[in-house]
């Protein structure tokens, strides 16, 4: 059995600590030398409690002149504790970051093109959790983790450079400042290859350009690397551990 619990919340650069299991969420070998036990997110809402969440997606859509939100869902296998109870909770005054506080950062390849006018942007990351169940059990014995992939959308009004058949490195850095600040307090970055790049053209509209970008591996680091997760090698048979069966 899982359950799954999606929610939007206003970043206010506090460094947000959804985003930090982006990077401390993976694969960990446990004691047993074969479990996988990544980051585990605890939480609760309306007097449920969870205590075995893993962060599934993370999604951020930037505007000109909006307050910036994040949507997230956490996924979780283990049973609910506690009795729902109806509550109002009085919400201290935050300062909130807006996109009119806001740099974009371009270190692609010349071949991309100038991206100077920029008018709005995503940010996505997506993890395949998948329960690895026992025969009659419904909580899982461990978690496995498949693909993960942090995408970037970007629009702008100038339609310069061009998409080779072989795919242009890219590299698009988003910095986040409170309201007078000189320092980022929050930032977002997405390298890999161009996977797209379109234009949109409407009477009486500006013409657009959308581009798209996924991670991948890059400059000799693997995905785990681009995310700040250094990954841990899978115990071989032959290296002791587990013994290969005597046939004869």
């Amino acid at each position: 059995m899982g359950s799954s619990l999606t929610f939007t919340h206003y970043l206010t650069g506090d460094l947000d600590k959804i985003k930090t299991f982006i990077s401390e969420q993976g694969e960990l070998i446990g004691p047993d030398n074969r479990s996988n036990e990544g980051q585990i997110i605890s939480g609760s809402f309306g007097g449920l409690t969870f205590t075995s969440g893993y962060l599934a997606s993370y999604t951020i859509r930037f505007e000109p002149n909006r307050p910036v939100t994040a949507n997230s869902t956490v996924v979780f296998y283990d049973d609910l504790d506690g009795e729902f109870t109806q509550n109002i909770e009085d919400i201290q005054e935050e300062s909130i970051l807006n996109c009119k506080n806001i740099t974009f950062e371009n270190t692609s390849t010349e071949e991309i093109g100038e991206i100077n006018d920029f008018i709005s942007a995503s940010y996505n990351y997506t993890s395949d959790v998948r329960p690895v169940y026992s025969a009659g059990n419904t909580v899982p014995d461990r978690i496995s983790f498949g693909r993960k992939n942090v995408a970037m959308g970007i629009q702008v009004d100038n339609p310069t450079g061009y998409m080779h058949y072989n795919g242009i490195t890219a590299n698009f850095k988003i910095n986040l400042f409170n309201h007078g600040g000189t320092e980022s307090v929050e930032n977002f970055s997405c390298f890999g290859t161009l996977q797209s790049r379109a234009i949109e053209a409407r009477a009486g509209n500006k013409v657009s350009h959308q581009l798209a970008v996924i991670s991948h591996k890059h400059h000799g680091y693997s995905l785990a690397e681009i995310f700040g997760m250094t990954p841990t090698v899978r115990p071989d048979i032959n290296e002791g551990i587990y013994p290969p069966p005597n046939l004869n």
